[in-house]
Parts: structure tokens; C-alpha cells; sequence
């Protein structure tokens, strides 16, 4: 805050009236008689008082503050940190804030003394803007401790003539406009040069955080460098994680624009092409929070780690994430691997799962294609209803006895049986296997036994 001068901007006079006027042309000249006024003339004006002028006045309350000196600066410091949360934080306030107020206040009352020192305020202005935007600090934050220090000083001001017996604090009234329209551009000045370095200083650090992000979900399991990365990425290091990977399908699905903000989480995104990775800190939250916040929507498949401890791990629960979405089935599906392991391992190994499928499913194919669909579908409708032959019946819209007719044919054409607790895991992982990976890779997989019984 500074009361230098602004193109336009004129002091204010103190005007005075001359009480040894002679009379107005044409007027007679009458004395009045002693202790009278003459009609129709104006009464004596009193004696001006012997008071400095407004500007005069301000001058004198800016000269005791500078004789002050780092006392009062610390007064203005006192009142940021009162005013201003982010500020009295021991973390986050800016270590140089006594400094920074101190020169601050230091050149504004000089400049109010010389107005040829305004474009030190200028300077000092735009270079505290750059410094607190390379320092990643709220702009909201700075603005505010900005205003802070700028009324202190004015209540500095009132105080030292009230105080000190200046003179009358009322004829301040006069300046106060001047230097509150002065204080409103130097918040704006630091704010352009906070804006102008923040997109930059922005892009770098995006591109930063994105490098070391990559670099952490890759096999590193450096303890100094988890320990760097983790202050870069602003994580603590041996937090709870889960890791979401999302794949859009083409040609029509995209992934979102935008990370999902969830109370009491933060969320990091990293890009790739049509598969983008999400890294969620979780904190205390559970990942059902993590997992209800996701939509998969349209053209787009989501899979889900379970909760892993500490960055060292994230490369691992990428993998995990990466097998979820493996299991989905279908477009619009958010797979959380923990609720489909068995899923998981199918696809971990497609190869082992391909053989599995044809060793269990094989004689099907000597079947009609409607027939061996018909048979299939009873089987998994069977098996989602939880073994029940009523509920699948229901769900297909026929009796329960041709349910159960279906379900020994399936029997007796694979020489499995559905009582048999093994018998039945291995035919529910083998209809898994078909689901997830495709008849396609079913075939492919005879295709090999054949070649190699042929060879």
C-alpha cells in the first residue's frame, strides 16, 4: 500500500477565505457599528487553526512507522497469520514471510514519502506474484495476506496519529480513497505476474508429475527414489492405494477428461493412448468408495486393484487392475479383481484356460450350434441362479423339469457330474473360460491338438 502519485490525481488544497475583502462594486460603504454585522454581509470567518494538511499529516504517521521498523513489520506479520489460516500453518506458509512483509512494508512507506519510489513498490509487487506462483502457493491465499498487510498499514497509520498526537485523524479521510484505489492495483499487479508464471510453472510440473508417475507404476523399487517420488506426487509413501485402469473401446469410446473427485481421496491420472490408469490415495476410505465413484458409461471397461500397501507397490496393483478389466465381459462393466479371482487367474494364463475349456467342453461341438448354445445357456443361467433349478427355470421362462433335463444331457455329453464338487469346479471354470477368452480361442487351441496329433 502506497500513496504515490497517479497520473490525474491531484492533492487536495486547503483553501482559505480572506476576511480584508473591500466591499462589492456598487455596494455603500457603511460601518457597522461596534459588535454589529452589517446586512446582508456574511459573519467573520474564525482564525485558521495551525493544522497540517491531510497529505501533511499522512506524511507524519508514514515517517514514525519507518522509524519503527521491524517492529512493526512483525505487527503486520502477527496479523496475516491471524487472518489468514494458510499462513499460520507452520507447513504450508512461506518460510520468508517476515522477510517478504518487512521489505514490503519498508518500500511502501517510502514510496508514500517519494512518490518517485513507485516503481520500487511496481518491482517489489510483480516479483513477490512470481515468487509465490514458482512456490505452488493458492493464489486466493497470497491475495488475502496481500490485503492483510495493506490494511495493518493503514491502521498503522491512524494508529501513529492518533497516537503520537499528529494532529486531527479525521482529515485522513481525505487520502484514504487515494491509497486504497493504489493498493487495488497492486493487487492486481501481482496477480497478472502470479497468473503469467503459474501456466508455466503449471505445465512443468504436470509434465513432472506425469514422468514420475509412470516411472512409479513401472518396476522400481528404489527406497530413495519411491521416497523422492513421493514428495513430488505430494503421497505419502506407505499409504493405502488401489489402482483403476479404464480402456475405451473403439471406434466410438473415449476415456473422461477428467479424474472423479471423491471427499477424502486424491486421485492421479496417467495417460496412455486408449487406456488411461487412475492411482488413488485412499486414505481411510474404503475402496468401495474408490469403486462406486467410477462410471464406466458407454464404449468404455474399468477394472480395479485391491487396496495395496505403500508406493512401492503400485506396480503391482497396476497388474492387478490390468487383470479386472481382463474379466469384463461386456462394455459398461467396473471389475473389481478381489470379487472375480477365480476370473483373474483364467486370464493370467489364457493359454492354460484355452485348454482347460477344450478338454471340458470339446465334445459339445459335435453338436448342432443351437443345440450346444441351448445347453451352454441352462448351464450358466443354472450356475448364476446359485444351483437352483427353480430359479433358472423361472429366469428362462420353462419348467423346471426341462431345466434338469438339459442340465443331465450336459452330463452325460461331457462324462461330468454336477453333484461332484470337483467335476463342478472344473465345468465352471471351463464355462468361465469361454465367456472370458471366446469360442475363437477355444478352436484355436484344438487347432494346435490337431497339428500336433498330425505331426
Amino acid at each position: 500500500m502506497h500513496t504515490s502519485s497517479i497520473r490525474g490525481a491531484v492533492r487536495p488544497r486547503v483553501s482559505t477565505v480572506s476576511t480584508t475583502a473591500g466591499p462589492r462594486p456598487g455596494a455603500a460603504a457603511v460601518d457597522p457599528p461596534p459588535g454589529a454585522t452589517a446586512v446582508g454581509s456574511p459573519p467573520p470567518l474564525p482564525e485558521p487553526a495551525d493544522e497540517p494538511s491531510p497529505h501533511q499529516l499522512f506524511d507524519h504517521a508514514c515517517r514514525r512507522l519507518l522509524g519503527r521498523g521491524q517492529a512493526f513489520s512483525d505487527t503486520v506479520v502477527d496479523q496475516i497469520r491471524t487472518e489468514v489460516p494458510y499462513y499460520a500453518d507452520p507447513v504450508l506458509a512461506p518460510p520468508d514471510l517476515p522477510q517478504s512483509a518487512y521489505k514490503g512494508v519498508r518500500i511502501t512507506l517510502e514510496a508514500a514519502l517519494d512518490p518517485g519510489r513507485i516503481v520500487d513498490v511496481e518491482r517489489y509487487t510483480r516479483e513477490l506474484g512470481i515468487r509465490r506462483a514458482e512456490e505452488s502457493r493458492p493464489l486466493d491465499e497470497v491475495l488475502h495476506a496481500f490485503r492483510v498487510a495493506g490494511s495493518e498499514v493503514w491502521s498503522g497509520i491512524i494508529g501513529a496519529v492518533e497516537r503520537d498526537g499528529l494532529g486531527d485523524q479525521r482529515h485522513l479521510v481525505h487520502v484514504a480513497e487515494l491509497v486504497w484505489k493504489i493498493n487495488d492495483r497492486d493487487c492486481v499487479l501481482l496477480a497478472d505476474a502470479y497468473r503469467q508464471v503459474a501456466k508455466g510453472v503449471a505445465s512443468r510440473h504436470d509434465e513432472r508429475v506425469r514422468l514420475i508417475l509412470a516411472a512409479v507404476l513401472e518396476s522400481r523399487n528404489d527406497p530413495a527414489f519411491i521416497r523422492e517420488a513421493a514428495s513430488i506426487l505430494n503421497l505419502p509413501p506407505d499409504g493405502r492405494f488401489a489402482v483403476a485402469e479404464i480402456r475405451a473401446t473403439p471406434p466410438f469410446g473415449h476415456t473422461p477428461d477428467a479424474v472423479p473427485e471423491i471427499r477424502g481421496m486424491r486421485v492421479l491420472r496417467h495417460t496412455g493412448g486408449r487406456r488411461d490408469v487412475l492411482v488413488a490415495h485412499l486414505g481411510d476410505r474404503p475402496l468401495d468408495a474408490l469403486v462406486s465413484a467410477l462410471d464406466a458409461g458407454c464404449s468404455m471397461r474399468i477394472g480395479v486393484s485391491p487396496v495395496v500397501q505403500g508406493l512401492e507397490n503400485l506396480p503391482r496393483a497396476r497388474d492387478m487392475a490390468g487383470l479386472a478389466l481382463r474379466t469384463c465381459r461386456g462394455d459398461g462393466e467396473v471389475a473389481r479383481l478381489d470379487a472375480r479371482l477365480p476370473d483373474g487367474l483364467l486370464v493370467s494364463r489364457p493359454d492354460l484356460s484355452a485348454e482347460l475349456a477344450l478338454r471340458v467342453l470339446l465334445p459339445l461341438y459335435d453338436l448342432e450350434p443351437a443345440d450346444r448354445e441351448t445347453l451352454l445357456d441352462t448351464l450358466g443361467v443354472w450356475i448364476e441362479k446359485g444351483g437352483s433349478a427353480v430359479q433358472a427355470a423361472r429366469h428362462m421362462l420353462c419348467h423346471r423339469n426341462t431345466v434338469l433335463n438339459r442340465l443331465r444331457r450336459f452330463e452325460q455329453i461331457t462324462g461330468l457330474e454336477l453333484s461332484r464338487p470337483r467335476d463342478l469346479v472344473q465345468l465352471t471354470l471351463a464355462f468361465d473360460a469361454l465367456q472370458l477368452l471366446g469360442p475363437a480361442a477355444i478352436l484355436r487351441c484344438a487347432d494346435a491338438w490337431d497339428r500336433d496329433v498330425d505331426g
